[in-house]
């Protein structure tokens, strides 16, 4: 069963505050929500309908073309960042899945550790634009 846009941004969340070793708090970029990962963030929704992932330009490099293929997410070229529309309900479930990989991202510290800012941020201080072991 669908439901309005609001309500896919308020499910995904509510599946986040049940993980352990995360917490929901203010995106770094001050435009909404984000998803805490220790050391970053891995997720910010700025809108009710768009999920904004740090997958990392290697895990966007490998995964690339079946991102693009699936018409769901949107890929910036040189970005370290991807966007979920939220839709439907495999919409959540497509973010909840690429959430996972933004996680282990972060925490393998899998390619550079300075990430371009996503999409709604202006100018980020370094220390918030930072992502996996020092």
């Amino acid at each position: 069963m669908e439901s309005g846009g609001a309500a896919f941004a308020e499910r995904l969340l509510s599946r986040f505050r049940t993980w352990p070793a995360v917490r929901v708090a203010p995106a770094d970029c001050g435009a909404g929500v984000g998803l805490d990962a220790g050391t970053c963030q891995v997720l910010h929704l700025h809108s009710a309908d768009t999920a904004e992932l740090l997958l990392t330009r290697p895990v966007i490099e490998r995964l690339g073309k079946a991102l693009r293929e699936s018409g769901r997410v949107t890929v910036r070229p040189g970005e370290d960042w991807v966007q979920v529309r939220l839709a439907t309900d495999s919409d959540v479930a497509l973010a909840v899945s690429l959430t996972s990989v933004a996680l282990k991202a972060a925490g393998d510290g899998v390619g550079t550790h300075q990430t371009t800012p996503c999409s709604a941020a202006g100018p980020v201080p370094a220390a918030l634009s930072r992502c996996g072991p020092p």
